[in-house]
């Protein structure tokens, strides 16, 4: 948050907070915060015009009124109870939640990585990552410990155990794993390798 913007927040809780019937006991007098929001405003000035140490005091007063804030916050969400009304009379505004549907998905780990039933088989199964609704895994022949040309297999859930066959046997495999959530693909995961017989 800007300084201007913490201003703003800052002169919008006292004026809320002021003859406040719901927020009796206050835990810092409305007096100092106001001596505070005063000296703020006055250094945010001074800081515009430059010069070391005018942005020194702007910082000072800047944290002592978050801070404040701070202290104000926790008091008026425990004398709120539960009604947001209230709350907002105080001059605070509510955080909105965050969506799991807007955050990105986990990278992905491997659960088992394991020999197939036939020779020339692999067997990988996935850990569930988190808000994947599907993922994708990448397969490819190591040669003098570098991964070649990879070749990529899609699966919806995790937990289900994908074979992969038409490997040569004696070949080291390297495999990796991304997942794919509602804000795109995560990373690829650390690389596992295995042997195939």
């Amino acid at each position: 948050m800007s300084d201007a913007d913490l201003s703003i927040r800052f002169g919008a809780v006292i004026t809320g907070l002021t003859n406040n019937p719901s927020f009796p006991d206050l835990p810092v007098s409305l007096t100092t915060l106001g001596a505070l929001g005063t000296s703020y405003t006055a250094a945010i000035q001074a800081a515009l015009d430059g010069g070391t140490n005018a942005k020194a005091v702007c910082q000072k007063d800047r944290k002592a009124v978050i801070t404040n804030l701070k202290l104000l916050a926790i008091y008026v969400q425990d004398n709120s109870n539960g009604d947001m009304a209230v709350f907002t009379s105080s001059g605070f505004q509510a955080q909105q939640p965050v969506s799991a549907k807007g955050q990105p998905s986990a990278v992905p780990a491997f659960r088992t990585l394991d020999y197939g039933t036939s020779s020339g088989q692999l067997t990988v199964t996935l850990k569930k990552a988190f808000n994947a609704g599907s993922y994708v895994i990448r397969y490819a022949p190591m040669t003098n410990g570098t991964p070649g040309a990879w070749t990529t297999v899609a699966t919806l859930a995790s937990g289900k155990k994908i074979t992969i066959s038409g490997l040569t046997p004696g070949t080291t495999y390297a495999f990796q794993a991304q997942s794919l959530g509602p804000t795109g693909y995560s990373d690829w995961s650390s690389t596992e390798t295995i042997m195939c017989t």
